[in-house]
């Protein structure tokens, strides 16, 4: 006895017709979409060039030894101990400005990368504002001092093979002004750079962008300077 197959009605075979093609379909996409995904290439960080990122740590470690001899100097009892810590904080202070110096003539030569294109338009011009008033107050603050050691008489000192001249006479009034001066760009530096820390970490650890990558060593994009 044969078994004849059981013969589908027009309608189930126009069923079975469009679930394959759906199935067909879905499995395209699906495909498709896992294409697109094993595609994705991890996105490349445009980092600052590696002098830049350089100077920018040499600085940083500079200023935040300065604070320390800063404190330093204001806790030392006796006389010789608290002129040694002067000295090594007025030779200190004339690095970063050499330092600095560098690093604006460097900027000029090397531009540094342009910020991520989604970045909203205020955020960039803050950016620009925020680093022009840090580097200001980094330029400041070693002339300053510089000035304020002249005016108290101690203007003339060694830095290597430097001699540094005084800026201005001697002069008591002088002095308690470029004192206070001093004090005052100190604490400006201080929270202006401290702001800069705390949102460099906030992109980091909270937005979770590229942006602190940029001062870190890694591999550069090719093409970038």
């Amino acid at each position: 006895m044969v078994v004849q197959p059981a013969r589908m009605s027009k309608s189930g075979r126009s069923r079975v017709t469009i679930l394959t093609i759906v199935a067909l379909v879905s499995h395209g996409r699906c495909v498709g979409v896992m294409r697109m995904d094993h595609s994705l290439k991890p996105k490349t960080v445009v980092r600052y060039h590696p002098i830049s990122q350089l100077f920018h740590w040499l600085t940083v470690a500079l200023i935040l030894v300065q604070f320390t001899w800063a404190w330093r100097i204001d806790q030392a009892e006796g006389f010789r101990v608290r002129f040694e810590l002067v000295t090594q904080h007025k030779s200190l202070g004339m690095a970063v400005l050499v330092l600095v110096v560098l690093r604006l003539i460097w900027r000029f030569i090397v531009k540094p990368p342009p910020l991520p294109a989604h970045r909203p338009s205020w955020e960039r011009r803050a950016a620009a504002w925020g680093h022009g008033l840090l580097y200001a107050l980094i330029l400041a603050m070693p002339l300053s001092g510089w000035a304020y050691s002249s005016a108290a008489g101690l203007g003339d000192f060694w830095w290597g093979p430097i001699n540094w001249p005084s800026l201005v006479g001697a002069n008591e009034a002088l002095e308690d002004i470029l004192k206070r001066v001093h004090q005052t760009l100190g604490i400006l530096l201080g929270v202006v750079a401290g702001g800069h820390a705390v949102v460099a970490l906030r992109h980091h650890l909270i937005l979770k962008d590229e942006i602190l990558l940029r001062m870190l060593p890694g591999r550069m994009r090719k093409g970038q300077d």
